[in-house]
This record gives C-alpha cells, structure tokens and sequence, in this order.
C-alpha cells in the first residue's frame, strides 16, 4: 500500500472518530436537557398536587378559613337611630372581615362614664404580665389584690379598685399611653371623653390581647366580660339582653338622673360571638338620653339581620 493511502485511511480513521466522539456528546447534551425538562415537569406536577391537597384541605376541615360572609349592619344601625330621640353613636366592626359594618355617628365624642375602666384595666394586665405588678399584691385600701381589682373593675365596674389602679399608673402616664401605645387619638381618659369608634379600637385590642399571653390572666379578663352577676345594679340590662344566640362580652356606662327619670348617659360597649359560626364582632353604643331598653331592642336588630343575611 502506498503511503498516500496509507495517510488518507488514517485521515478518514481521525474524521470519524472526530464524529463519533462530538455525536456522543451531543447525545448527552440532550439527554441531560431531556432529564432536567422532566425535573421541572416533575416540579410543576407536585406543585399542582399541592394545591389540590390544599383545596381538600380546605373542603373537609372548617377551621381553614375561607372568604367570610359580609354582613351589613348599616340599614338597622339608621332604622334603629332614626325610630328613638336622644342623642347617639355606633359603631359595628366586623374582627373576621377587619372592616366596617356599619357606623353612626362614630366619631362624635361622648362621655364614657365607666367605659373609661376599659383603658386603666388594660394596662393593668399588661403590668402583671410585663412583671411590673404582682397579682397578689394589694391594691391601695380597697381590700382587694391587684389582680382581684383588675377583675372587679369590669365585672362590676367597681369604681374604688379602677381609680386606685389608675392612680397607680399616673392620669398623665394612661393617656400618654392610650394614644402613643394603643393608638387612640380621640380619647381623653381624664375628663372621661371618647368617640364609638375609640372604644371600639380599644375592644379591638382586648380581642387579640397580643402583649398578654398568660392563660389566667387572659381567662380571667374574658370571663370579666361575660360573666357579671346582678348585684345593686343589672351590668347586662343592655346590649347582652338583646341577643339569644351570641355570648356577649360587654362593659356598661351610664349615668341615671332619679329625679328626671331619665339615662343622661347610656354606653354599653360589647364583643358579640356567635360561636357556633365563628363569627365575631364589636358593637359599641355611646347615648345621650338613651334608655338600656331601646339599647337592648339595637342588640335584638342586630341579631336578627345577622340570621337574615348569614
């Protein structure tokens, strides 16, 4: 064989090889795009299957909450308003929905009477848990612990034990702490002047408690709400009567002119819970020549929109 055929077999030898080894590699590109394709297949189908597992989720357990049914108060907070004298505020806020459910007059201010035990006792509860209080110690010369007073001051709006924990907090320190901390601008816990809509911010912060976490503490302050026996006067006269079928947990207000026989003032400022639905919300009522009855008959428009329209 002569040496320029012996030169070109070795030259086809070194072209072929060269093809083979570059249709090897392209094999493998592809095979190992192919492989990540089916990855990101893979990725998207357990994606997919996710949110099918979510959906069930959703369809057995209840508790994984969906879109809540919208409630609108506003047509029975005016009926209501416009069918009595005296001067009047609500406010309605739905705590499922964070929003509105109907308002009138909410940013007038009224005075609070003894709703003004909801901010001194609030942050009475904050100092127990904050470790700046004792429970047991006593407070001043009611008798009564700090944390006993802290409870009777909403159970039966006792007016010693919430004016000694006042007292204790400093008047100046309670306000600067009601707008700075709790975020409530048009309140004078001093000369006893808020707005509906105050209040019921403050009830707002009641409901989700977040800087108090101790079990007793919380329990003791929901039960202060719900459970508050007759004594000289009727705590539940008002707004709770209204209602059969939601736990109320409410503190009153007011002032009753014997002579007049008249309410100068009747405030009752509530979280109204219909359980068996999971629904909840805050009614807050601050009157003028208002009597607890026509408060109560609100309470009972209310109840009866809420199982009309949910």
């Amino acid at each position: 064989m002569s040496l320029k055929r012996k030169n070109n077999i070795w030259l086809f030898l070194v072209l072929l090889g060269m093809f083979v080894a570059t249709a090897v590699v392209v094999c493998c590109i592809l095979c190992v795009d192919n492989f990540s394709e089916g990855d990101d297949q893979s990725e998207v189908e357990d994606s997919e299957a996710e949110v099918l597992v979510t959906q069930d989720l959703e369809l057995l357990n209840p508790d994984v909450k969906s879109e809540t049914q919208k409630i609108d108060f506003q047509p029975v907070v005016e009926e209501w308003a416009e069918s009595i004298g005296g001067d009047k505020g609500v406010f309605i806020y739905d705590l499922d929905r964070d929003e509105t459910a109907a308002n009138y007059n909410s940013t007038e201010k009224y005075s609070t009477a003894s709703l003004y035990k909801l901010f001194v006792v609030y942050e009475g509860y904050r100092r127990l848990e904050g470790g700046e209080w004792q429970a047991d110690a006593p407070a001043g010369s009611t008798g009564y612990t700090i944390k006993e007073c802290l409870d009777l001051a909403i159970r039966q709006s006792h007016s010693p034990c919430a004016e000694t924990i006042w007292r204790e907090i400093g008047h100046e320190e309670l306000q600067k702490i009601v707008e700075e901390e709790f975020g409530v601008s048009d309140t004078s816990v001093g000369n006893l002047v808020s707005t509906p809509e105050d209040i019921a911010a403050m009830l707002k912060i009641y409901y989700y408690h977040s800087d108090i976490e101790n079990a007793d503490l919380v329990a003791q302050m929901k039960d202060s709400f719900l459970t508050q026996p007759i004594t000289e006067y009727n705590w539940r006269q008002g707004l709770p009567s209204g209602f059969s079928r939601a736990n109320v947990y409410n503190k009153v207000g007011w002032d009753y002119n014997p002579n007049g026989g008249y309410w100068n003032i009747y405030d009752d400022a509530a979280i109204v819970e219909f359980s068996e639905d999971k629904r909840n919300f805050i009614v807050v009522v601050m009157t003028n020549h208002v009597s607890y009855q026509q408060v109560r008959t609100l309470g009972t428009m209310i109840e009866n929109q809420y199982v009309l329209k949910n």
